[in-house]
């Protein structure tokens, strides 16, 4: 058994056979709160991957990981922490899964409270066989007329295997474009189309003439079509982004010559477009990029100072070329 002494009466026991111990404090939750806000309607569970360097969240369906939308958020380190300790056997990568709503409301109750420090450490669980082994201890001080100490152990699942270490990819990029923050105007557009429709799927169709042109196509259940287009002019994207970044994975795909006036289109279920809705409502840059008749992605950037990265990756419904 291994075990970390942190502090004068609080002792943490780390996972038998491995040396492991995650360590981290932070004055400010408002980041991932901000992040996990936007995600947490998608998936019960969160796969959180932390290195020295950075922290993936994860939502995804290990057992459909291609056909199911996956959402991917980047943080750096240094920008969310001011103490970072991450130590394991496996490079100093440690995969886990939590669940995300717990983890969220503990992110809450420290935004709530007169406290400076949040940390996050790992602990055994008593009783050996369960599979969740551990928790994340969250702990923080709150100051009032005294001072409250506050410890909530969320119960985790370490992974050993990290089947969800490729970030998926687009096979090849016909278009990507910028999209403006007021396009989060067109999910409520949708909406309202939700329940009048033949089956659950839009299909999507941009195309670079004119500026920049995005459609979304309905079909209603007496057959009637509906296309709701986005009028003002989009930019089309060319520069490529940092080689580290979520987003270069899509960008730096092969990049199809198509015709100015020919469009790409992907049809996806509209419920699985729909949950991108509080992810693009509360992002500060948006960049969507479409393969024709295979995927779409929406790559985010949370706010100015470009740092957190949020990807949501949706496989759309085959048909033939």
């Amino acid at each position: 058994m291994w075990s970390a002494q942190v502090g004068p009466k609080t002792r943490v026991d780390l996972l038998p056979h491995e040396t492991m111990k995650l360590k981290l404090q932070t004055q400010s939750t408002e980041t991932l709160r901000k992040c996990f806000s936007q995600i947490n309607s998608l998936r019960k569970f969160v796969v959180l991957r932390f290195s020295p360097d950075e922290l993936l969240a994860v939502l995804a369906d290990e057992s459909s990981v291609i056909q199911e939308p996956q959402v991917w958020c980047k943080f750096p380190m240094y920008s969310i922490f001011s103490d970072v300790e991450v130590i394991s056997q496996r490079d100093n990568v440690i995969l886990l899964e939590i669940n995300i709503e717990l983890f969220l409301q503990t992110l809450r109750n420290f935004d709530k409270a007169n406290s400076r420090d949040f940390n996050i450490r790992l602990q055994r669980k008593e009783g050996a066989g369960r599979s969740r082994a551990a928790y994340l201890a969250l702990s923080y001080s709150e100051t009032t007329n005294s001072t409250i100490n506050h410890t909530f152990r969320v119960p985790v699942k370490i992974l050993k295997s990290n089947v969800l270490a490729k970030v998926p990819e687009l096979p090849h990029v016909d278009i990507m474009m910028k999209l403006p923050p007021e396009f989060a105007a067109t999910f409520r557009r949708l909406e309202k189309f939700r329940n009048k429709m033949s089956q659950d799927r839009v299909t999507i169709r941009a195309s670079r003439e004119n500026g920049g042109s995005l459609q979304f196509l309905l079909e209603e259940v007496d057959n009637y079509k509906v296309a709701i287009t986005w009028k003002a002019k989009l930019e089309i994207e060319q520069k490529q982004p940092e080689s580290d970044s979520l987003r270069a994975v899509q960008a730096n795909a092969p990049v199809n010559e198509r015709s100015p006036d020919e469009p790409v289109e992907v049809t996806v279920t509209l419920r699985d477009w729909r949950l991108a809705q509080k992810i693009v409502s509360n992002c500060k840059t948006i960049i969507f990029l479409m393969c024709q008749n295979n995927a779409c992605v929406i790559h985010c950037l949370l706010d100015d100072a470009e740092e957190v990265e949020v990807m949501y990756y949706v496989s759309g419904i085959r048909s033939p070329d």
